[in-house]
């Protein structure tokens, strides 16, 4: 009896919809993020983005295989430029990735906000490196007070179906100000 009630908690908790709670992650973007995600430290950030833009947050899970990110940036793009953005995203991503497969690829509208969409597994082509792990992606991109802003989420495919469920829940719960 005691094993049978000690089985029913175990699985309640392995089975546990994973906590997310509301964040102000930068002046102009709150979400709910998962309470497994930490910020990266600087040595990560300075190895992960090495010669690249450091993103405005970084996150990653304890065992570094996880990576979200937000990263604003001033383009030329105008606020109702989503579809236009979508079109230049369409051909601007299947090159920066080796065996590349899109599940999703669409304009989206997240609380009053219009978003390209991209969802899709894919090898990132780092030059000369051809052995680089396949990821699981979701990208969202719009536009926000004159500048681009792309929120960003990643992990390898032994870990998509634990996070995919997460980084959607996230993802629909971002705000601007």
């Amino acid at each position: 009896m005691i094993k049978s009630i000690g089985l029913i908690f175990l699985l309640f908790f392995l089975v546990q919809e994973p906590v997310l709670k509301k964040q102000k992650l930068t002046d102009y973007l709150s979400m709910d993020v998962s309470t497994e995600l930490r910020t990266m430290t600087q040595q990560e950030l300075s190895a992960k983005f090495l010669g690249a833009r450091i993103p405005d947050v970084a996150m990653t899970d304890e065992q570094s295989a996880v990576e979200f990110t937000i990263t604003a940036s001033p383009t030329f793009w105008q606020d109702g430029d989503v579809a236009l953005l979508k079109e230049f995203y369409d051909a601007s991503i299947p090159p920066l990735f080796q065996e590349i497969d899109f599940s999703q690829k669409e304009l989206v509208e997240l609380n009053e906000k219009e978003f390209a969409a991209y969802q899709f597994e894919g090898k990132p082509d780092v030059e000369g490196n051809r052995s680089a792990e396949k990821r699981y992606t979701y990208l969202l991109y719009t536009i926000h007070r004159n500048g681009l802003v792309t929120i960003s989420f990643s992990c390898p495919p032994y870990l998509k179906s634990k996070w995919k469920p997460i980084a959607q829940k996230m993802f629909e719960t971002t705000k601007f100000r």
